[in-house]
């Protein structure tokens, strides 16, 4: 799963449930195993992982800097955002490179059954769930 379909996943998990911080913080971060189990297609088996790399980086960027500027969410919900995508920055920072990522996150690992798809449904379903989560986030106002 590309690391902005996990912003999207944290920072709705964040606008749904606000509270405790404790709580949020864990879904968050819990929220990537069964989403990497989604088959979904990872730009890092692509001829261009780097250029699909820095999309993925600036795509997640704007999309906090949204909520954060526009939509006014609390710095401490949209910091749950990059929390449910940390175990992917091992991925992004080596795609971005060019080069191989280490896999330190579980559902990582080749003994996990992590999900793929070829690139156009494999787009598609982290399309689908991208929307779902920015309809979470708006219906989550106020914060």
């Amino acid at each position: 799963m590309w690391v902005v379909v996990h912003v999207y996943a944290g920072l709705a998990i964040a606008a749904l449930v606000k509270e405790p911080a404790w709580l949020v913080a864990v879904l968050a971060f819990g929220s990537h195993v069964p989403l990497d189990v989604i088959p979904h297609w990872d730009y890092t088996v692509s001829r261009h992982p780097i250029a699909w790399g820095w999309a993925d980086f600036l795509a997640g960027l704007a999309t906090l800097l949204v909520c954060l500027f526009v939509l006014d969410m609390p710095w401490w919900l949209v910091a749950m955002g990059p929390l449910s995508g940390a175990p992917d920055f091992d991925v992004l920072a080596a795609a971005i490179r060019g080069e191989e990522a280490r896999h330190w996150f579980p559902s990582h690992w080749k003994s996990f059954p992590h999900g793929q798809a070829s690139p156009v449904p494999g787009i598609a379903v982290q399309a689908v769930i991208m929307a779902a989560c920015v309809a979470v986030v708006l219906a989550g106002r106020p914060y």
